[in-house]
């Protein structure tokens, strides 16, 4: 039987400046596993026709948005090997080698030759090097969040959930400033030939950086307690869809409807403005930087609202909220009569309202599960609902502006997503009790429901 008594100790003791480098450690490595990701789809304008020739601009981009996705479809795999890595050998050895594998992935997607060099082997090897960043991403981003939420202080919870989506933010922040620059140095012909390689350069460089910080942190603090107590678990894979199967599902609904959302406001909008808009291809890049960095504050914020009024609560209303404005928000971007600075600030106001949700909902997927098999199970959760929200979000939005000719499509998106992220959360809430109030048998009783009413904090 599962020894749930090691889990549910007082809350372990540690240094306010060990936590704090947990808590930068999750940040940083998600900015540059988000910045990574990011580059890709950004560049899609200028590395499109390079390995997806085609005399229809759009299909290219298609192709290559394909592509990102197939990253997307490479998570879940990642999710389960460096989930399990994570439950068996520790969070911080494992976030080492997400980083690792994440920075010679990018580093591949420079040094591909194009197309028009070595012909079909081009965009296959972008292909192999996007599924490489997938499995690192799998494990990566759910990873860093377990480990700041493992180091984090009662009460506390959503403020260190924040770190991890706050890296994510100015990760793609980073992304289109490199991007920027780049364009600046090179220039926007030779950005389309072969300038578009050094944004990936500079992502690997990044990378070592924040490898060498990660190789200096201790585990997270309840993982010690395991290993402690001898209660890590040896096949968590099978635990946790043995006695989790219903909670790991339900997260999988939750994730696919919030994590469109919030991968389609501050990803898939700056490849709908070179496409759908009149702004230039050069000033995307500065808009989405500006926006991103102005708006990143908010995301610490929504961590702190999260644990004052409780996670659940908050994150129901924030997506009742993204859900309302989807539509009208590319009515007005689609309307033709906005300029740059009012696309700039229509940009920015749904930042705000994304940010403001992220920290309960990375809080959401880690903090449903027991730790000794937390990292597993999560990941399978949120890689799914990652996989078909977030990774085939833009190509669906993209597809369905071509089918239909309506640039406002993608606002109906944007409502369904927010309806079905309710749905998830409040029947894993249902079903969830908090683990300090969880044996194994009151555990079973969870599976059948039997838990107080959703609108108690969690």
């Amino acid at each position: 039987m599962t020894n749930y008594a090691v889990e549910q100790t007082e809350a372990p003791t540690t240094s306010t400046s060990a936590r704090r480098k947990a808590a930068v450690a999750a940040m940083l490595g998600t900015m540059i596993d988000s910045s990574d990701l990011v580059l890709y789809a950004y560049l899609a304008v200028y590395t499109a026709p390079l390995f997806f020739p085609n005399e229809n601009p759009i299909v290219s981009v298609l192709a290559t948005l394909g592509v990102y996705a197939v990253g997307f479809v490479a998570r879940p795999l990642g999710g389960i090997l460096f989930g399990r890595m994570g439950d068996v050998r520790g969070r911080q050895v494992t976030l080492v080698a997400t980083i690792m594998l994440m920075g010679c992935a990018t580093l591949v997607l420079g040094l591909v030759p194009t197309y028009e060099t070595i012909g079909i082997v081009a965009p296959a090897l972008v292909l192999l090097a996007r599924i490489a960043q997938g499995i690192a991403a799998g494990g990566e981003v759910i990873g860093a969040a377990t480990y700041a939420l493992e180091s984090s202080t009662p009460g506390r919870r959503g403020l260190y959930s924040s770190m991890t989506p706050l890296g994510s933010i100015l990760g793609l922040a980073v992304a289109p400033v490199v991007i920027g620059l780049t364009t600046l140095a090179v220039g926007s012909e030779d950005m389309a030939t072969w300038g578009w390689r050094i944004p990936f350069f500079v992502a690997f460089i990044l990378t070592i950086g924040v490898l060498a910080f990660r190789l200096r942190i201790e585990d997270s603090i309840e993982f010690q307690k395991l290993e402690k107590a001898g209660a890590i678990s040896k096949t968590p894979l099978r635990e946790a869809w043995r006695n989790h199967k219903l909670t790991i599902l339900l997260t999988v609904v939750m994730g696919t409807g919030t994590l469109y959302i919030v991968y389609a406001i501050p990803v898939y909008l700056p490849v709908y403005f070179t496409t759908a808009t009149e702004l230039s291809r050069a000033s995307v890049p500065w808009i989405t930087a500006a926006v991103m960095l102005a708006s990143a504050p908010m995301v610490v914020i929504g961590g702190l609202c999260a644990d004052r009024f409780g996670r659940t609560r908050f994150l129901v209303i924030m997506l009742l909220v993204l859900g309302g404005i989807g539509y009208p928000l590319f009515a007005v971007l689609s309307s033709g009569s906005v300029g740059v600075v009012q696309i700039a600030f229509v940009y920015l106001f749904a930042m705000i309202l994304t940010n403001l949700a992220l920290a309960a909902t990375y809080q959401a997927f880690s903090d449903v599960f027991p730790p000794r098999i937390r990292y597993t199970a999560a990941a399978i959760g949120y890689n799914v609902g990652n996989m078909i929200g977030a990774g085939f979000g833009p190509l669906v939005s993209t597809a369905l502006i071509e089918s239909s000719g309506n640039e406002r499509a993608p606002g109906f998106l944007l409502i369904g997503g927010a309806v079905l992220g309710i749905v998830g959360l409040l029947a894993v809430t249902r079903l969830h009790r908090p683990q300090a109030e969880t044996s194994p048998e009151a555990l079973s009783m969870s599976e059948r429901g039997r838990l107080p009413k959703w609108m108690g904090r969690s």
